[in-house]
């Protein structure tokens, strides 16, 4: 136990920050001070708890200010005066504790070095996953167990507009107002439906767990679901999921994140709505699945108060910094998996010979096959909707910027990747 007030400095009173001071009150650690507060927006700090807490209008004043124990960064962002006021504080040997996965995932590899150099933590459970400790958990396991594989949905914001317009009946720029003016997605979404806020959380989870500073992973969005296929998923007994996915193998690394459709038996596929869900594969405790909510004020404050009475009740210990792994970054064009395709044709003999001329050149069999009516009367146009055994990622590329190309083809072939997780 540390022998005085563990004194904190936040910078940013957002949607979370707003929600740590009002955790903060409740909670009433004595063993918590709040010494500085930066934000560029007016905030009444009422009661004796922060009698003692000096306000700043901007967090660059936090470079010259040294009364706290631990920076609480929650502005976001992976430059700027985010980036600058958590470097100072490791310089100046402080620990902090931040919400910031692209900060996190960008600067991943110069804050080990940081913190060893300066014997101090950078705690970030809030980065990934809001509600849910999955930091923890992998940190832990890293002492016992050796982790295979982590798989699961990262994103509330996705989750919540896949969700809503199988249930709904509605398109996906409907959903995404609607999202909005709920609250679960930003003004500007665009990191949360182009797979880029659930990239920066896979990066984190890659580093804890298999020791690689990943930066760069490909990422595919959502923004071009149509409920069409939601609904022809449906049928077929998938559900369409935005999925973040890191496994390691003799030290080839995977690492990607893209819509695909899951069988609705999966643990994954039932998690609907706001939530995140987490499946962690390791050698001794084999699957281990969790769910929470993923955004919001609380369940993200939650996690950053966590890590700050974590550092309030223990002595640093740095006996769990490991060393980078050397590892090769697998290609998506090496992906080894079946597909969903959604051919649009015209309405004629010879189209599934044609389709499947080309699959044959490219080694690619096809698994099930449906033709689904257009819905509109003497139409000319068929929607054929086939999924396929497994194949090579590039060979289906391939196969695809051929047929696209045929003269039968009247609209660019749709094709989500399916993953067979139990």
């Amino acid at each position: 136990m540390l022998k005085n007030k563990l004194k904190i400095a936040i910078a940013g009173i957002g949607t979370v920050g707003s929600g740590l001071l009002d955790l903060l009150k409740k909670y009433k650690d004595q063993n918590i001070e709040v010494s500085a507060i930066a934000s560029r927006k007016h905030t009444k700090l009422k009661g004796k708890y922060f009698k003692n807490t000096t306000f700043f209008k901007d967090a660059k004043y936090l470079l010259d200010f040294n009364d706290y124990d631990v920076l609480v960064e929650l502005i976001g962002g992976d430059s700027g005066i985010a980036k600058l006021i958590v470097i100072d504080a490791l310089n100046k040997k402080k620990n902090v504790v931040t919400a910031n996965k692209a900060l996190v995932s960008r600067y991943w590899n110069d804050f080990q070095k940081l913190t060893t150099i300066n014997n101090c933590k950078i705690k970030f459970e809030a980065a990934v996953a809001g509600g849910i400790p999955i930091i923890k958990v992998i940190d832990e396991f890293l002492l016992s167990n050796k982790i295979k594989r982590i798989y699961g949905i990262l994103n509330g914001t996705s989750n919540y507009i896949l969700s809503e317009m199988l249930s709904s009946n509605k398109e996906f720029n409907k959903i995404l107002s609607d999202a909005k003016k709920l609250g679960y997605a930003e003004s500007d979404p665009t990191f949360d439906i182009d797979g880029t806020d659930a990239s920066h959380k896979l990066s984190i989870l890659s580093s804890i767990a298999f020791g690689c500073d990943v930066q760069k992973i490909k990422n595919e969005g959502i923004q071009n679901i149509n409920l069409l296929d939601l609904k022809i998923a449906d049928t077929l007994g998938y559900k369409i999921k935005l999925l973040g996915l890191t496994e390691f193998d003799n030290n080839n690394l995977k690492c990607f994140v893209y819509p695909c459709l899951l069988s609705k038996d999966s643990f994954i596929a039932k998690i609907d709505g706001v939530y995140n869900g987490i499946v962690v594969e390791s050698d001794f405790c084999k699957k281990s699945c969790f769910v929470g909510e993923g955004a919001g004020a609380y369940p993200t404050a939650t996690s950053v108060l966590s890590d700050i009475i974590d550092l309030s009740q223990r002595n640093l210990d740095n006996s769990r910094k490991k060393n980078l792994s050397k590892y090769k970054i697998v290609n998506l064009d090496d992906r080894l998996g079946c597909y969903y395709l959604r051919f649009s044709t015209d309405d004629k003999s010879g189209v599934i010979s044609g389709i499947a001329n080309e699959f044959k050149k490219f080694n690619i069999s096809m698994k099930s096959m449906l033709q689904k009516d257009t819905g509109k009367v003497n139409s000319a146009e068929a929607t054929i909707v086939i999924t396929t055994h497994t194949c090579l990622e590039k060979n289906m590329m391939k196969a695809l910027s051929k047929i696209n190309n045929l003269s039968f083809i009247r609209q660019k072939t749709v094709y989500l990747r399916i993953e067979n997780f139990k």
